[in-house]
């Protein structure tokens, strides 16, 4: 026989680089005039990849409000409940897929407008093609690249902002895109 060891050396969660967050200028303003704080839902079960986020809002973005949910069912109850301008999703959760729960909030009139952005470890070419042909907004690769996940984030939120939400005559929810153009 033959004894075999590995040894696994701890480490600490992964921490926002200040050099990398003073690298990202804003491209626009971010506050806004008197209006209350944006929301955005992450809906994660790494509370590593939670953290790095929370981070990355708190110093970039301040005018925004981070919610969080750890599996799919929490994240579609919690989208229902807070109505968040974005939606940021890991594909690989705990129940039910990031994938699976993006397509029932597509299939909610409640929730069908949220731009869902699909923030994956899962970075082969065909995994972002696939999770963009399955609906996801924007697909984001972990780890992070804070500038790309600002840009995307930016986006999704000129997106929300151009859409116009209202019940027709029959009591169906119509979206409607603003003049307004997203990139």
């Amino acid at each position: 026989g033959s004894v075999f060891w590995i040894e696994l050396v701890v480490a600490a969660a992964p921490k926002l680089a200040v050099g990398e967050a003073e690298l990202v200028v804003p491209t626009q303003p971010h506050a806004r005039n008197g209006a209350a704080p944006r929301t955005l839902l992450y809906v994660e079960d790494n509370p590593a990849n939670l953290q790095l986020v929370e981070q990355i809002i708190a110093r970039l973005r301040p005018d925004m409000r981070l919610l969080s949910a750890k599996n799919g069912t929490l994240g579609i109850e919690l989208a229902h409940a807070a109505q968040p301008e974005v939606i940021l999703m890991d594909i690989n959760l705990p129940g039910m897929s990031g994938t699976e729960a993006m397509k029932i909030l597509r299939k909610d009139p409640a929730t069908a407008h949220i731009p869902v952005l699909a923030v994956s470890a899962n970075a082969i070419p065909h995994d972002i093609e696939r999770g963009l042909e399955a609906g996801f907004f924007r697909y984001i690769t972990k780890p992070i690249k804070v500038s790309e996940f600002m840009e995307a984030l930016d986006v999704a939120l000129e997106y929300a902002d151009t859409l116009l939400v209202r019940e027709n005559s029959e009591g169906v929810i119509v979206l409607e895109q603003s003049a307004s153009t997203v990139r």
